[in-house]
């Protein structure tokens, strides 16, 4: 394997790390959300509460994409450099 192939399979497993432990803390958050309503004054901290674990959830959700989409390239380069280093060995 070449140097360029190793450092682009590397970066790919530590992009695949990362997704994973956003994913994990996406499910998190998820399961501390809740779905009922706030009637009273009284309870206006649950609303608080509850906004800034959506809030937390959309910016751990735009990081997915992120992720998701610099993933996808690099594995599209990753087999890119892999056919080229076969074709070469030809």
């Amino acid at each position: 394997m070449s140097g360029t192939f190793s450092g682009l399979l590397v970066v790919e497993s530590i992009l695949t790390v990362a997704a994973i432990v956003m994913f994990a803390y996406r499910a998190m958050l998820d399961m501390k959300e809740e779905d009922h309503i706030i009637l009273d004054a009284a309870e206006s901290h649950l609303a608080r509460e509850q906004a800034s674990i959506r809030q937390r959830i959309t910016m751990v959700s735009r990081y997915i994409k992120v992720v998701g989409v610099v993933w996808s390239v690099l594995l599209v380069v990753l087999f890119s450099v892999w056919v080229v280093q076969g074709l070469n060995l030809i």
